[in-house]
């Protein structure tokens, strides 16, 4: 793979302000895929880049979901996920130190990930800050620097 961001450009787009629009909840676009509910909100940011969030879970298993934030690139690639927070229904094992991650963990895109692996957020750091896809997402709002992420109510996603 080759390089599309530094680690100094990933921090920026993830540090880039992105202000939610008016009733943003009901904005998300549903789909299914393979199983899963999927649901997409695309957003521009302060600086223009466009990101997507990206929330997909289980209908079986409440504990199998990931919530991605990514930013528009150019074909061939389209989507360079920034980050990405999973459910704790798998192990993951960590490219560079080859460990293993149990549990609740969030991905983050690296420059050696990106030269390195298959995916450009396959580096990932185990967490206790949430329990279920809700409080993921409410993460990746203040992680990721969107307005107002108080606004998220607690039963956005039903899971299963």
């Amino acid at each position: 793979m080759e390089l599309l961001f530094s680690d100094q450009e990933i921090t920026a787009l993830i540090e880039e302000r992105k202000v939610l629009p008016d009733n943003w909840s009901s904005k998300f676009k549903k789909r299914m895929n393979r199983g899963s509910n999927e649901y997409l909100l695309n957003i521009t940011g302060e600086e223009g880049n466009k990101f997507r969030v990206i929330v997909r879970m289980s209908v079986s298993d409440e504990l199998n979901f990931s919530v991605v934030l990514g930013v528009k690139v150019p074909p061939p690639k389209k989507f360079f996920r920034l980050r990405r927070y999973n459910g704790s229904n798998h192990e993951h094992i960590n490219p560079i130190e080859n460990d293993m991650v149990t549990g609740f963990h969030i991905h983050t895109a690296t420059e050696w990930c990106q030269v390195n692996s298959v995916r450009e957020e396959d580096c990932a750091e185990p967490t206790q800050r949430y329990t279920d896809v809700n409080g993921a997402l409410k993460c990746l709002f203040v992680d990721a620097n969107f307005e107002d992420p108080n606004t998220l109510q607690d039963t956005l996603f039903e899971e299963g």
